[in-house]
């Protein structure tokens, strides 16, 4: 690992971490100097990519947490400052998706997951960790969102709000928060295979999906001091594609790719 990297000497809570974006995020910021924490229900995951960090000369301690429960986040974030230090930046990156949910008639505990998963966890990892980091000099958030916040969809209507909070929380404390030297922005990120994947890479500027990596190095900057003038954003990471095509549903056509332009 690199003596001076973009996030040397800052100490990273990565809440859910999964074998794509959690762990290419995790690996990307050890290499640039980061102390990683790495919290998640599968404990499988967090300490393969635990021992891979340290293998490759980095930092990284795992957490078996459940991000829904206040007194399983409260130990982890404890443990991690234990350990580490105060933690200065924070990755939101857990998930749940109520995909077989298509009508306003939602089922009251599947609505509840959804929303602890997805907002009501980043919530109250912020409350836990923003003291700290007004005490400390400042931090910088990056939660992951999902364009399903800004767009109707037919299914998946608890994930759509509780990502439209996830924004909401993440400009929240921008304003709030901006003077003691914090920052938050959201990501949007379109990682995915299969179908819509190629509908995906149809319609998009670059003619592909993006890869867990590419989502890695962008939530890195963002969290870095390389970032400093940035707060406050819901910002794409699609290639492009809301840039130029409506959001590919299940309602959309399939559209065979246009074949890669190569170099010569």
């Amino acid at each position: 690992m690199p003596q001076s990297g973009l996030l040397t000497g800052r100490v990273l809570f990565i809440a859910g971490v999964g074998a794509q974006m959690g762990a290419a995020t995790a690996s990307i910021a050890a290499r640039e100097g980061a102390k990683v924490v790495l919290a998640a229900r599968n404990r499988d995951v967090i300490d393969q990519v635990a021992n891979d960090i340290g293998d490759a000369g980095g930092e990284a301690m795992a957490i078996q947490c459940d991000l829904t429960d206040k007194a399983s986040t409260e130990s982890a974030v404890s443990a991690a400052q234990q350990h580490f230090g105060p933690i200065d930046r924070v990755f939101y990156n857990a998930g749940f998706y109520d995909n077989d949910r298509d009508s306003i008639d939602v089922d009251e505990d599947l609505w509840q997951t959804t929303m602890d998963v997805n907002l009501n966890g980043a919530l109250l990892l912020s409350r836990l960790t923003i003291p700290s980091m007004v005490e400390h000099g400042g931090g910088a958030f990056v939660f992951n969102s999902s364009a399903a916040s800004l767009v109707a969809g037919q299914v998946r209507f608890g994930y759509q709000v509780a990502k439209a909070g996830v924004n909401a929380l993440t400009r929240f404390i921008a304003a709030k928060y901006g003077r003691d030297r914090i920052r938050a922005n959201a990501t949007l990120p379109f990682v995915v295979g299969g179908e819509v994947g190629a509908v995906a890479g149809a319609q998009n500027c670059i003619g592909r999906s993006g890869t867990a990596e590419e989502i890695g190095e962008a939530v890195t900057f963002l969290l870095s001091d390389r970032a400093s003038i940035i707060t406050g954003q819901v910002i794409h990471l699609d290639g492009g594609l809301f840039a130029r095509a409506s959001w590919p549903t299940n309602a959309a056509p399939f559209q065979p790719p246009a074949p890669l332009k190569t170099s010569h």
